[in-house]
């Protein structure tokens, strides 16, 4: 007499359905700016533009400070590319495409000039951002998880990030530019 009575509780369990609401926080990011970085085995330091792009996600933009992660390529002309992948802390502000900041730390991959330059250092970007999805990346790159050639360089980028500036806004530009759907306000009426 159990069982049928189990079945019967886990049918009406699996049937029954509540609203569900699982907004994330998305970024979406390319821009350019300069660095340096130094090359460990001639001791010199080699500066060039950089082409910045970053893709991630994070815990719901609802809260005050949202947890994530990114991913993030730096070129660096005439020198090469670092990819990373880094945990992200950010303030709602910048979240939502306003005024705020994030910070990303995580380690790259950097295969270019035989290691003389670091292969896999860590890597700290602080973004400030500011309405209409601008933000200035200032990040740096030290140390070298594999202990051969320590890593040391530093860039500065203007990027525009395309999340921030649309599917992400809220508030800044509510009077020029409403959001009708910013992500965590779908269903909510806000």
């Amino acid at each position: 007499m159990r069982m049928p009575s189990a079945i019967a509780a886990a049918l009406i369990t699996a049937t029954t359905a509540t609203a569900a609401r699982a907004d994330v926080t998305s970024w979406l990011a390319v821009g350019g700016g300069y660095g340096f970085q130094t090359n460990d085995a001639t001791a010199t330091t080699g500066t060039a533009a950089a082409l910045t792009a970053s893709l991630g996600v994070g815990s719901s933009p609802e809260r005050r400070f949202i947890a994530g992660g990114v991913f993030r390529t730096v070129t660096h002309f005439g020198l090469g590319t670092d990819a990373s992948l880094s945990a992200r802390l950010a303030t709602q502000g910048f979240v939502r495409g306003g005024f705020g900041v994030a910070a990303d730390l995580g380690a790259a991959y950097r295969p270019w000039r035989s290691g003389n330059y670091g292969d896999v250092p860590l890597q700290g970007i602080i973004t400030i951002g500011f309405p209409a999805g601008l933000q200035l990346g200032l990040g740096g790159t030290f140390w070298n998880l594999t202990q051969d050639h320590p890593a040391l360089g530093a860039f500065a980028v203007l990027e525009v990030d395309l999340l921030r500036l649309t599917l992400m806004r809220k508030g800044v530009l509510d009077e020029y530019w409403p959001n009708p759907s910013a992500a965590g306000d779908i269903g909510r009426g806000k």
